[in-house]
Parts: C-alpha cells; sequence; structure tokens
C-alpha cells in the first residue's frame, strides 16, 4: 500500500510541476517537444479522445491484469480510481531477487489524458545513452514503447500502450530489457 501511494503522489507532483513552468524554460521546452513530438493537432485530437472515454471500472481492470505472468504468480494487486483515473498495479516475484511489477493506468478523462502525456507521449522519440543507463523509443507490437535500463541497478523499465488509452508500465529487477520485452509481449497479447 505504502508503495502505491508513493506512486500516486509522486505522479501528483509530476503532474503540479508541469503546470508551473517558468517563461525561460518553456521556450526551451518547447523547442525540444517540438523535435520529440507529433503536432499539436495530432496531441489535441488524442486529449479530446481520451476525456469524452469512460473509464473502466475497478473490476474491468481487475479482469485485464492476468493472476499470472512469465511463470510468476502476481502478488500485492492494488487499484483505485480516486485521482481522476484508473491505476492498477501487481507485482510478479520470479525469486527473491528478480521480479516484474505491471502499472495499467486508464488514461480515460481529464485526469487520465494528462497522465497519458506524462506518462507515455512526452518520452516518444527521446534517445539517451550513457555507460550506465539508456532510454529509447523502440517499435514494440506495431506500436511505440519507451525502454529505459540502468546497468547499476539492473533495472529494466517498458512503456507501451494498448487500445489506445491504457498506458502499461513494467519494470523489471534484475530482469535484462530482453526478458522484460519477452514478457511485455505475453501481457500484450492478454490484453489487446
Amino acid at each position: 500500500m505504502k508503495q502505491f501511494l508513493l506512486m500516486t503522489l509522486v505522479s501528483l507532483v509530476f503532474i503540479a510541476c508541469s503546470s508551473d513552468k517558468k517563461p525561460a524554460t518553456e521556450s526551451k521546452e518547447a523547442t525540444v517537444k517540438s523535435m520529440t513530438t507529433a503536432p499539436v493537432d495530432e496531441r489535441d485530437k488524442k486529449t479530446e479522445e481520451l476525456k469524452k472515454a469512460p473509464q473502466l471500472t475497478l473490476e474491468q481492470m481487475r479482469l485485464l491484469l492476468p493472476q499470472e505472468l512469465d511463470s510468476a504468480k502476481e502478488k500485492n494487486y492494488l487499484a483505485s480510481t480516486q485521482f481522476g483515473y484508473g491505476l492498477a498495479s501487481v507485482e510478479y516475484p520470479k525469486s527473491k531477487s528478480r521480479s516484474i511489477k505491471v502499472t495499467l493506468y486508464d488514461c480515460a478523462g481529464e485526469s487520465g489524458s494528462v497522465n497519458y502525456f506524462e506518462n507515455y507521449w512526452n518520452h516518444l522519440n527521446v534517445q539517451n545513452q550513457t555507460e550506465s543507463e539508456f532510454m529509447k523509443t523502440i517499435d514494440f507490437e506495431g506500436e511505440k514503447a519507451v525502454q529505459t535500463y540502468k546497468k547499476d541497478m539492473n533495472l529494466s523499465t517498458l512503456t507501451f500502450v494498448i487500445r489506445g488509452r491504457l498506458v502499461i508500465m513494467m519494470e523489471g529487477k534484475n530482469i535484462s530489457p530482453e526478458e522484460l520485452e519477452s514478457a511485455a509481449k505475453k501481457l500484450h497479447a492478454k490484453i489487446a
């Protein structure tokens, strides 16, 4: 429960901080965003589409996440709609030191559309690589996904969208990016 509250608070901080930018920062960010995101009309169209979509219920979100993934049984399932968007999270421990955590965001509604851009859209077409980590956009099941890896922590993440509105964020502790992508394909097949 503490992890869920922490994750929710972090999301709210990101949303709050994104609305309180200084003008000098805005011009720099506008330049970067114009190079890394789709045209504004696409963004506006997607925003309106998400705002009009009905939010999933807790029961519907529960049915989307499997009880077993990549030979690991679920643990610590949490779900909420209290912040204006649906959120469901579950862990799949593979061993004491290896696990996959899946967080599903239903990005329907006003708050959901903000979440869609914060967790997925704004990270597309960004590439960053150092000796110890990387972040890149990859092709995944016919769409785009954001893949990250932190070598010193052996932490992989993969963020992708299903059904045009469900942002899936997978995090693999002591899981390689390739192994996490393989598990993500299995999850995608079950939800899509």
